[in-house]
């Protein structure tokens, strides 16, 4: 099918059965070797010596170009057991990207690693490698924002901004370099005074459900999970075929920082200037240049409307599509794992007052 922006829609995984994991097997590890400050190829090899006297083979892919090879490998292959991405959140977003329809976990090196702590997935291989053996999985929803998939959030506004001048600082020697949480104060406190918080409208599209909101930062949530802990979406959960929309108001530094601080209390919610409500799909425009941030990364503009659009670069665009994708991926689990407790229905709210 064709979103009305022309791109094409990816409506999951494609027909045909998924293929069941068998005992034994082998597994694939897609590993950022730079990711935690260089452990990555460390913790990869310490999970894959971990694997072997469990009966089960370890295949690594170290590059992109290995990774998809090793993608498409597992998913024609009902002996793979699952697919571990080893780094941050931007590792797991890298192999989500490829579709893969083999299960996926995570051990986790980056800094936030919020997908990992979500399904409570630690840096320990052996642990990890007893949790592979044990192969439960439990389905969860994909976000796709304009074609990428996303597992924990996509953000439009002030929060794009920052993780744009996040990422700059890092590759301004044109080497990646390792984060930490106190990296992020220098770029929240230039966007703070000198973004401009162009005015985002955003259209929702659910049938019967339709709703136009105006706000100057936008997030929608898959995952309960953000940077430092902040609660932006405490109630979202990872099957329930929605995501959580947060549009914030206001414009201005005063009031960026204000609902910033609110998040940090978790009382943001209650805010006349704070709208949330759950959609499936979502598209957003502007007459102003806004970034966008998928998964912590930055991720292309969305452009003024009717700009002219190049071509060449598919992540700006005038309008952008974000919906949800249910249960588009399975993740493995240790099997005491449990999701937080399903939050009580969401009770409608007229936006801003």
């Amino acid at each position: 099918m064709i979103d009305p922006d022309g791109s094409p829609r990816d409506e999951g995984p494609g027909p045909g059965p998924t293929p069941t994991a068998a005992p034994g097997g082998w597994v694939g590890v897609v590993a950022n070797p730079a990711s935690g400050a260089g452990v990555g190829r460390r913790q990869a090899e310490r999970l894959m010596a971990a694997l072997r006297p469990l009966g089960l083979r370890a295949e690594p892919a170290w590059t992109p170009a290995d990774r998809a090879t090793l993608v498409a490998r597992a998913d024609a292959d009902p002996s793979c057991r699952c697919l571990v991405a080893v780094g941050g959140d931007g590792t797991v977003s890298a192999l989500i990207n490829e579709k893969p329809r083999a299960p996926i976990t995570v051990l986790r090196t980056g800094t936030e690693n919020l997908a990992a702590r979500h399904f409570q997935l630690d840096a320990d291989p052996a642990r990890l490698a007893r949790t592979i053996a044990a192969g439960r999985t439990v389905p969860v929803d994909v976000g796709l924002a304009n074609g990428r998939r996303f597992l924990l959030m996509a953000g439009f506004g002030f929060d794009g901004d920052v993780v744009t001048r996040h990422h700059g600082l890092r590759t301004a020697t044109g080497v990646v370099r390792p984060t930490h949480r106190a990296a992020y104060v220098e770029p929240i406190l230039r966007s703070s005074f000198t973004y401009r918080f162009p005015s985002i409208a955003v259209r929702v599209e659910d049938a019967g459900a339709e709703e136009t909101l105006i706000g100057t930062t936008v997030f929608a949530f898959n995952l309960p999970r953000y940077a430092l802990n902040l609660p932006f979406a405490p109630g979202a959960s990872q099957d329930d075929g929605l995501l959580d929309l947060i549009v914030f108001r206001d414009p201005g530094p005063f009031h960026a920082l204000y609902y910033l601080w609110r998040v940090v209390l978790g009382t943001h919610l209650k805010l006349a200037g704070v709208y949330h409500r759950r959609a499936r799909r979502i598209s957003l425009s502007s007459r102003g240049t806004v970034p966008v941030q998928i998964d912590g990364d930055p991720c292309g503009r969305l452009l003024p409307l009717d700009s002219a659009v190049d071509p060449s670069q598919p992540a700006s665009r005038d309008v952008w599509t974000v919906e949800v994708l249910p249960r588009a991926l399975r993740v493995m689990v240790d099997p005491s794992w449990s999701a937080s407790p399903r939050p009580a229905p969401l009770v409608a709210r007229r936006p801003f007052g």
